[in-house]
């Protein structure tokens, strides 16, 4: 995936939680906006970890990204 398609996934309005696929066969959950980082020369893709960390990612190894499955608001 392209640095451009990655940044309109993590901008998008309303932002959706979604997984990156890599080609290493990793899955890297993205799960707010704020949690996907690019360094300043674009080399770099930052994920933060859900439970703190994160990750260091070369983005030719994001093979891909799947939009997670919106949840249903429950019944009352």
């Amino acid at each position: 995936m392209s640095i451009p398609q990655l940044k309109d996934l993590r901008e998008r309005t309303p932002f959706r939680p979604f997984r990156l696929h890599l080609t290493s066969g990793a899955t890297v959950p993205v799960a707010s906006s704020d949690h996907l980082l690019f360094s300043p020369n674009r080399r770099l893709l930052v994920p933060f970890r859900p439970s703190d960390g994160v990750w260091v990612i070369d983005p030719t190894e994001a093979a891909a990204a799947v939009l997670d499955t919106p949840r249903k608001a429950a019944r009352k």
